[in-house]
């Protein structure tokens, strides 16, 4: 009877001092009699004695007030709102503070009220940034709109007002270098269908076994939109020009051969109106 106790003693220290193999992603951390989980940064762990199943059964967790949950990232993480009555902006940033500024962050700025030159932003307190346009030297000069949501980018120096290309001055209007249309042109027929949504700059060319031909314009436009049409007549002879749907002009347009002619219409919304007309170019 002893011989059985001393064995079954000898059984149970064996297997108490048997050694747990670890590994990592397929490679050998070590291998003790103890394994112990410690917490990470935002990252716990939960573990409990299943008795039941002769096992320990551990349940990973993460710290939200560390790591942002996706719905959190996407509710306000990134939003800025700025009270300010003045254009030196400041905010604070609704999930956590913010520690530094770091090339490459995006914030969505909300102003309440007008930079009609120059402003600046502080967020979190972490120091006062200039706005620029996207170019990271013009001023937004009424680009950002009490109410109306920008996303910033900072570039290490700068925050970049993200979704303006041109500047404006204090009334609102948009200043740029250039505003360049493209050319849409139409095939000479006897009657040519001018698509308004092509572009601005409409031409065609004569030909002379065709003749003379009717311009029809397939909407009206929209409301303060302009629109050019160039009839460049071929050698052989000038064309006659009629105007037709949704083109109100001042009459025919009679051309001169190898020369051309340029018309420069304005919807109302309602109808495109002649404003003016040169021949013989």
């Amino acid at each position: 009877m002893n011989t059985r106790i001393a064995f079954v003693c000898l059984s149970i220290a064996f297997a108490h001092a048997q050694n747990v193999a670890v590994q990592v992603d397929g490679h050998a951390v070590g291998a003790e009699s103890t394994l112990n989980f410690i917490p990470g940064n935002g990252i716990s762990q939960a573990c409990a004695d299943n008795h039941g199943a002769n096992r320990v059964d551990c349940a990973p967790s993460f710290n939200s007030a560390v790591i942002a949950t996706h719905d959190t990232v996407h509710a306000n993480e990134n939003y800025c709102a700025s009270s300010d009555s003045s254009t030196a902006y400041t905010c604070r940033l609704h999930y956590k503070t913010l520690t530094s500024y770091a090339a490459g962050m995006t914030f969505l700025l909300v102003v309440n009220t007008l930079c009609a030159s120059s402003c600046s932003l502080n967020i979190d307190n972490n120091g006062v940034v200039s706005i620029k346009m996207i170019d990271g030297t013009t001023d937004p000069r009424g680009t950002l709109v009490p109410g109306q949501p920008q996303w910033i980018f900072y570039d290490g120096h700068v925050f970049r007002l993200m979704g303006v290309v041109s500047t404006r001055d204090g009334r609102g209007d948009l200043i740029a270098r250039r505003l360049i249309g493209s050319l849409d042109m139409m095939t000479y027929a006897s009657a040519i269908t001018l698509d308004v949504t092509a572009g601005d700059m409409h031409k065609t060319t004569t030909v002379a076994g065709i003749g003379n031909a009717m311009i029809n314009a397939t909407t009206a436009g929209l409301a303060g939109q302009h629109m050019w049409i160039i009839i460049a007549n071929d050698p052989a002879g000038g064309r006659t020009i009629t105007f037709g749907t949704n083109l109100k002009s001042a009459g025919v347009l009679t051309g001169a051969a190898g020369k051309s002619a340029t018309i420069h219409f304005i919807s109302d919304g309602t109808a495109w109106y002649e404003v003016a007309r040169t021949a013989n170019l």
